[in-house]
C-alpha cells in the first residue's frame, strides 16, 4: 500500500538530520542531483539520475547542494516483495542504482499514473498502488549490481511458492510447517531443504513474513482491532502479535497505525498535497498541488 508520494523540484532551507522511516523509501532524483548520508555530519557525494530504496529500519538523509533545486520522485511502501526485501537488506538497508533516460521515463509515467489515485484514492486505487511497486521492484533489482539473481530449480520454487500461498489462504488455522509440507506433499525435512535452496531461510522466518504483511495489510485497509488482526493472521493474541512486530520492524504496529494511516484519513486543505510525513517544520508538511 503506498504511504507517501512527491513529485517535483525541491530545495531543503535546512540540513536534514538522519533518522529512520517506517516505511520503504524508494527515491530517484531525475533532474539535478541530491545526495543520501547514513550517518550525521558524513560528507555528501552528490549524484545526478539516480535511484535509491531504503528499508525502514535503515537511518538516512537527503541532501541538495544548497544552491539550486532538484526534482525529485519518492514512493513510500509500507512493505516490499520477495526478493527485493531480502536483497536490500543483506546489503545494508539500502539499495543504489543509476537511471537511463528511459528508466526516468519509466518513472515519470509511474508518477503520472499514481498521482491520482493518491490525492483522490477509489477501488481501484489499491492495485495502482501495488503494480506500481513491482513496477519500482523489477527497475530497481534489473539495473542494481547488488543483486545477484541465480537461476531457481522449476520444481523447488513451485513447491516454495505452493506452500507460502497455501499457508496465507490458511493463516487464521494457525497451520503448522508440517500440515503445509503435507498440503504440498512433500516430507517436513525435505519442505525445508527446499526453502533454505529458494529463498535462503527456513520456513518458520518465511511464513512469519507472510504473517506479517497480510496484519500489515489488514491494518491499512480495515478498522479491525489488533486482536482481530491478530487472530486473522495466525497469533495468539494481540500482545504476541505486538511483540512478533516490533521485533521485525523496531516500532509498535499502533505507532505505524496512528502515525502513518490515520492522517490519510483526514482531508488536506484544497489544492494541497502532503510532502514530509513528520518534519518538525508545520509549513513543509504540505505543498502546492
Amino acid at each position: 500500500m503506498l504511504r507517501y508520494f512527491a513529485n517535483g523540484a525541491i530545495r531543503w532551507k535546512k540540513p536534514m538530520r538522519c533518522n529512520t522511516r517506517t516505511n520503504w523509501e524508494f527515491y530517484a532524483v531525475i533532474e539535478g542531483r541530491c545526495a543520501a548520508t547514513l550517518r550525521d555530519r558524513e560528507k555528501p557525494v552528490f549524484k545526478e539520475k539516480t535511484l535509491w530504496v531504503f528499508s525502514p529500519e535503515c537511518s538516512h538523509a537527503w541532501h541538495d547542494d544548497r544552491h539550486r533545486k532538484y526534482h525529485r520522485i519518492a514512493f513510500h511502501f509500507g512493505s516490499v516483495p520477495y526478493p527485493l526485501d531480502e536483497i536490500v537488506r543483506q546489503n545494508g538497508g539500502w539499495l543504489e542504482r543509476k537511471l537511463s533516460d528511459d528508466d526516468i521515463a519509466r518513472l515519470q509515467a509511474f508518477a503520472t499514473a499514481v498521482e491520482p489515485h493518491y490525492l483522490q484514492p477509489n477501488q481501484l486505487s489499491t492495485l495502482h498502488f501495488e503494480g506500481r511497486l513491482m513496477d519500482l521492484s523489477l527497475l530497481t533489482l534489473e539495473g542494481s549490481t547488488a543483486a545477484q539473481l541465480s537461476p531457481l530449480p522449476d520444481l523447488a520454487n513451485f513447491k516454495v511458492e505452493s506452500a507460502l500461498s497455501w499457508y496465507a489462504e490458511h493463516l487464521i488455522r494457525k497451520p503448522s510447517v508440517k500440515e503445509i509440507a503435507d498440503a504440498v506433499h512433500v516430507s517436513t525435512s525435505h519442505l525445508r531443504r527446499l526453502f533454505w535452496q529458494v529463498r535462503h531461510t527456513s520456513p518458520k522466518t518465511a511464513l512469519q513474513r507472510v504473517r506479517l504483511d497480510r496484519a500489515q495489510e489488514l491494518m491499512s485497509r480495515t478498522a479491525m482491532t489488533l486482536e482481530d488482526v491478530a487472530r486473522h493472521c495466525g497469533f495468539n493474541s494481540s500482545s504476541h502479535f505486538c511483540r512478533e512486530y516490533r521485533a521485525f520492524h523496531n516500532f509498535t504496529p499502533t505507532h505505524w497505525r496512528k502515525k502513518l494511516i490515520d492522517r490519510f484519513n483526514k482531508p488536506f486543505p484544497p489544492g494541497e498535497i502532503p510532502t514530509r510525513d513528520h518534519s518538525p517544520r508545520p509549513h513543509e508538511r504540505l505543498m502546492p498541488a
